[in-house]
């Protein structure tokens, strides 16, 4: 038998079974449903009629006098007719003890005489204890009035329905319960009867169908269609081709439409291999293409993080997340000179092969122009008129180019369209909104604005392209400005690497599955302190005496840069010669010699120390000169050293090893 053939068979069989216990389920509950609402409408009209008996004033006095009151035997002698006539198994009058009910009293007792050999009446004014389910239903009729209908299929005396009738005297109030209680035995064995006949009789023409059925799907449905499996599982193992037992398929319906097709389908798939293998051979050799390409690409950006020894006190790190197997984004860092850190991102318009291509020119071209030492808004203006050369494409790129001076923190930067880095100054990240500028190879004539701000210790730049900010999510929504800020604000801690991690996860996170659309990239640089100058020291020992002080004077000229300005280098000589003269006049009663020491500090600083071996003097102690006296009333001395404070940025004085030591510092920026 074939496979399909059981599993229909198999399903038919069960959708039979399941049906048919679904239906005998429904039958009983619904004959049930039918004769649990007859019986409660019969006995909620019973239970007004015997309501109607007697009135609820009289409850308290019937249950103290019972039998010995001629109205209450009245009473008693019409609710029993009334039982016995309706066959209603129990009728009960009580008063519930207010407020909890826990204690009811029976004042009506009435028990069907079917039931007298087993349950025997309580008589008038007998006190009883009350179910907790009692107590609950006794309460609620006595609060709200009403009545309330229960019915109970497993109860221990067997199926019952019971209605409980609060009873009202003549203000209203409820002073008294009636309840009628019928055993619903006789329904009990209807409902098992047709159980017993509806699973005898159900099963039996359930499968004389399905014996009839099985055979007519067989034949009509199951035989094509295995032909038609075993047609498709040929063509698959035997080079593609049909036999003709297709075209015996005559059942003029839907089978015989799928027949025709599969042998269409054949045809076509031969035709659609052939291309496929052309298609597949020309995409294999465009994806090892653009696999290289894509190599090439991320070959070109630095890879090459923190730490670095010449620099542990900066942080680097980035990282570029193309849409495609070759992007437009990029990022660049490099040290023209050994203070000078250089910061790049950008992002070329569109996408794919093109844009890397424009990309890897652009970012070579910014290389070379920095170092060239062209400032940041000379480099852009260069860089745009070479862009514009021959671009026919049209295409552009944003751009952000910063260099810091690791030593003095300054940073001079041009934003070329792109967008403001985020910057942290110690306490939390903002973007710098300075003005921007138009994207590189727009036009050839654009101008750039260079900015400054000064970076202290501990700050932190987030550079980043539009990938970051513009990522969506299912619902079209954008990852925006603000939740950027939000996922840097608890990074506050983290190095520069986990940094961007903790940003690349935020946007996946966000984005949540939804396709990446542009190119993601960013690029974190942290300070946490100055770059230290690397200092150059010379030194010369000769005679204290005023025949060397030109030598003196050409020795520390020697030491300062070439380019330092005239304001500086007059300032210098004129302390060098105060304080060598000083020494050679003053420090020896005969003669001595003195040392002079220059440490220059690139083109910083410079720091002057003299040395002699003379007398002990420390001219900082000596009395600034007072400026309101006149020339002639002014004590001579003092304002040589006066001039020495002023000029210079830093003088200090010690007697080291029986030695005077006198040192100057002077900054050039």
């Amino acid at each position: 038998m074939p496979k399909i053939t059981k599993k229909i068979n198999a399903a038919i069989i069960t959708f039979t079974l399941i049906l048919m216990f679904v239906n005998v389920a429904l039958d009983y509950f619904q004959i049930r449903t039918i004769l649990s609402e007859t019986y409660d409408r019969f006995l909620i009209q019973n239970s007004y009629t015997a309501a109607s008996y007697f009135k609820g004033d009289k409850l308290a006095q019937f249950a103290k006098e019972g039998t010995k009151s001629e109205e209450y035997k009245d009473c008693l002698i019409k609710l029993a007719n009334l039982a016995e006539n309706s066959d209603i198994s129990f009728l009960y009058v009580i008063i519930p003890d207010m407020p909890d009910c826990k204690y009811k009293t029976y004042v009506f007792n009435i028990v069907n005489s079917k039931l007298r050999y087993k349950y025997n009446p309580y008589p008038a004014g007998y006190r009883e204890d009350t179910k907790p389910s009692g107590s609950a239903r006794y309460r609620k009729l006595m609060e709200q009035g009403g009545l309330v209908i229960d019915n109970d299929y497993f109860s221990h005396i067997g199926s019952r329905t019971r209605v409980s009738l609060a009873l009202r005297d003549s203000t209203g109030k409820n002073v008294g319960i009636i309840c009628v209680e019928k055993h619903l035995d006789s329904v009990a064995e209807i409902l098992r009867s047709y159980m017993r006949i509806d699973l005898i009789y159900t099963p039996f023409f359930a499968m004389a169908f399905l014996l009839f059925f099985s055979l007519y799907i067989g034949k009509k449905f199951v035989k094509p269609i295995v032909s038609i499996t075993k047609e498709a599982d040929s063509f698959a193992s035997h080079d593609a081709h049909f036999s003709d037992k297709l075209k015996e398929i005559h059942s003029n319906d839907e089978i015989e439409t799928l027949a025709r097709s599969i042998e269409k389908m054949g045809v076509d798939i031969q035709v659609y291999i052939k291309d496929l293998m052309r298609v597949t051979s020309e995409k294999e050799r465009i994806g090892a293409e653009l696999s290289v390409a894509s190599g090439i690409q991320a070959g070109m950006l630095p890879k090459n993080f923190s730490p670095y020894d010449d620099y542990p006190s900066i942080q680097l790190y980035a990282s570029m997340k193309p849409a495609k197997e070759v992007g437009g984004d990029f990022y660049d860092f490099f040290w023209t000179e050994k203070e000078k850190l250089w910061l790049v991102m950008g992002d070329v318009s569109g996408k794919g092969v093109p844009a890397a291509m424009f990309m890897a020119i652009a970012k070579v071209l910014i290389r070379n122009a920095a170092t060239l030492d062209y400032s940041p808004a000379e480099l852009c203006n260069r860089v745009n008129k070479q862009l514009c050369q021959e671009n026919e494409e049209g295409l552009f790129v944003t751009c952000w180019i910063g260099c810091v001076n690791l030593s003095t923190g300054k940073m001079k930067f041009v934003n070329a369209g792109h967008n403001p880095p985020a910057f942290y100054d110690g306490s939390s990240y903002n973007f710098l909104t300075q003005k921007s500028g138009v994207m590189l190879a727009a036009f050839d004539n654009s101008e750039y604005i260079e900015h400054e701000i000064q970076i202290e210790k501990g700050s932190r730049l987030l550079l980043y392209t539009d990938g970051v900010t513009e990522a969506q999510n299912k619902d079209k929504e954008l990852f925006g400005e603000a939740l950027l800020l939000g996922a840097l604000a608890k990074t506050a801690a983290l190095s520069a690497k986990d940094t961007i991690t903790l940003l690349n996860a935020e946007v996946e996170r966000f984005a949540n599955g939804a396709p990446q659309a542009d190119d993601i990239t960013a690029l974190e640089f942290e300070l946490d302190d100055f770059y230290s100058i690397p200092s150059e020291e010379k030194s010369i020992t000769l005679p204290a005496c005023d025949e060397k002080l030109t030598d003196v004077l050409d020795f520390i000229k020697s030491c300062l840069p070439d380019n330092v300005a005239n304001e500086h280098l007059n300032k210098i000589e004129l302390v060098a010669e105060e304080i060598f003269v000083n020494i050679s006049h003053y420090a020896y009663d005969e003669t001595g010699d003195a040392k002079i020491i220059c440490k220059r500090f690139a083109d910083e600083k410079i720091r002057i120390t003299f040395i002699d071996s003379g007398k002990e003097f420390n001219p900082l102690e000596m009395a600034e000169p007072d400026f309101t006296l006149s020339a002639e009333e002014r004590r001579l001395g003092g304002f040589g050293i006066y001039l020495t404070k002023q000029f210079m940025d830093k003088v200090s004085y010690e007697r080291k090893d029986g030695k005077n030591v006198m040192t100057v510092e002077k900054r050039f920026s």
